[in-house]
């Protein structure tokens, strides 16, 4: 019986010595933003099957808002070589603020290797429904009619929408004023909905819940086609404003990962990437999956943003200390 009992306690060590052997690293996944964030919502799509490729758990580190999504990349261009790690970036902090933001303390390029474009993300305009417009043009009447200015929220100082909001106020040729105390997304969408504010812009998601609600209505939207869920709603382009896309988000990891590595991880995105639960469950979010050919195209794409965004802030004399 003492041998039987020996013998069950020396497995159980060995199964314990497996068990811990058998409990990898995890993979690091950073966020540019908090959990609501457009982001944050795509990395715990796509974890699970990151987990399934990597036979690895998956670590999700959300950052804080601040300065246009700057506090994430800064956190991941750090991170130690000895640990896996996956940034998620977006159009804001990879392309607009190397071009805005003096201080701005990453190189997109020199800091990581791009992996592979994610997910595109529509941007919508809407207005208070109180306002009565429906349309571009009946928006540009009721500010020409108006004693005051139209008010707005371009939601963070260095956020892609202020860079928005500069295109198509000049292009309509409307006079409205930022309100500086409202930032982020969530409290921007409230300020709209109950009339604080006149007009704001951010990305489908956000938008979803109020359109639905009645409490705002969207005008156009910063795609490259017009909504599913707004099929009468025109594109940027088609109302004659010069912004042919809205938001993206795209994968990296530092610039001190083994190129062996960045392979693996290209490959267990693009996995990912063409699952159909993956992609319907993007979609219903308001995003769809956009997965790059390979690196380089990603790193030609980010090139290619970087100088749009550029020539915008140099048009309009956008640059921050």
């Amino acid at each position: 019986m003492l041998a039987g009992a020996l013998l069950a306690l020396s497995l159980a060590a060995c199964d314990s010595e497996v068990e811990e052997e058998a409990s990898p690293d995890p993979i690091h996944i950073i966020s540019s933003f908090g959990e609501s964030g457009s982001s944050s919502q795509t990395i715990r799509i796509l974890a699970p099957s990151l987990e399934e490729y990597f036979q690895r758990p998956v670590e999700i580190h959300y950052s804080e808002v601040g300065k246009g999504g700057s506090i994430g990349p800064e956190t991941a261009a750090r991170a130690s070589a000895d640990q896996l790690t996956l940034f998620v970036g977006s159009v804001g902090n990879i392309a607009l603020l190397p071009n805005i933001l003096e201080s701005y303390a990453v190189d997109p390029l020199e800091d990581f290797r791009a992996v592979t474009h994610l997910t595109v993300t529509p941007d919508v305009l809407i207005v208070n429904a109180g306002l009565g417009v429906s349309t571009l043009e009946e928006l540009v009447a009721y500010a020409n009619d108006s004693a005051d200015p139209l008010s707005y929220s371009h939601i963070a100082q260095y956020s892609i929408h202020r860079m928005e909001f500069v295109e198509i106020l000049n292009a309509l040729g409307v006079d409205a004023v930022n309100d500086d105390s409202i930032r982020g997304s969530a409290r921007a969408m409230e300020a709209v909905a109950n009339g604080s504010i006149d007009m704001a812009m951010t990305t489908a998601p956000y938008v979803a819940p109020l359109v639905e609600a009645g409490s705002v209505v969207p005008l156009a939207v910063a795609n490259d086609s017009r909504l599913r869920a707004y099929p009468d709603v025109p594109t940027m382009a088609e109302s004659g404003i010069p912004i042919e896309h809205g938001s993206w988000a795209g994968a990296f990891v530092p610039a001190a990962t083994s190129a062996e590595d960045a392979e693996h991880m290209f490959r267990a995105l693009q996995r990912a990437l063409a699952d159909e639960d993956v992609v319907a469950q993007l979609a219903a979010l308001g995003m769809a999956a956009a997965p790059s050919d390979s690196p380089e195209a990603f790193e030609a794409y980010i090139i290619e943003e970087t100088e749009r965004l550029g020539a915008v802030a140099k048009a309009y004399g956008i640059r921050e200390e």
